[in-house]
């Protein structure tokens, strides 16, 4: 084989290795907006009944919220629709109600869930959660929590008792002429003035 061939057939199997890496990798970007029978309600926490409710009246195709009407029903002779409503925001601080009439907007939806998204993470522990699609496309959900990497904070055990440590202490140097000398001498004279 000459050295050509050679060549070329490496090229070959490194882009066939290679052609895996190339996969484009989606992060999906945290969801706050939700539909239920052609319309969007908002909510940015995590209690699943709260969507369960926000969907209880858009199961049965003739009345309730379908077909992207805000209510109507509809029977053999008659058909009522209500085209508007106020939006539908929901909060775990008020369960289950539309928050709307207690002032809460959609940007009040929009942080919630942005605060409970994950903020700090490495990417190589993330990917490895994505989920690979028909057309190899790599995508990682907003609320992909890596189970490696957490931060474990214990109280910490006393250690064992080390050894102490002696400081040096101060030194008194006394010179020994000064031993046979007295403090107060015998002999002393002092005026007296009586």
């Amino acid at each position: 084989m000459s050295k050509l061939a050679v060549a070329a057939s490496v090229c070959a199997l490194l882009l066939l290795a290679a052609s895996s890496s190339f996969a484009q990798v989606i992060y999906e970007p945290v969801q706050y907006q939700y539909y239920s029978g052609g319309r969007a309600y908002y909510y940015g926490g995590s209690d699943p009944i709260v969507h369960v409710q926000a969907n209880l009246d858009s199961l049965d195709a003739g009345y309730g919220r379908t077909n992207g009407y805000a209510f109507h029903a509809a029977s053999i002779d008659t058909h009522r629709e209500v085209n508007c409503e106020p939006t539908r925001v929901y909060s775990d601080a008020v369960p289950y109600w539309n928050a709307r009439i207690y002032g809460y907007t959609v940007d009040d939806a929009r942080n919630a869930a942005y605060a409970d998204a994950n903020r700090f993470f490495r990417k190589a522990d993330v990917v490895r959660m994505a989920r690979v699609e028909a057309d190899g496309t790599w995508t990682v959900p907003a609320n992909a929590t890596p189970a490696s990497g957490t931060i474990d904070i214990r109280p910490m055990r006393p250690a064992a008792p080390a050894m102490r440590t002696v400081e040096p202490k101060p030194i008194l140097i006394i010179p020994k002429r000064l031993l046979d000398k007295p403090l107060w001498p015998k002999n002393n004279q002092t005026a007296d003035a009586r």
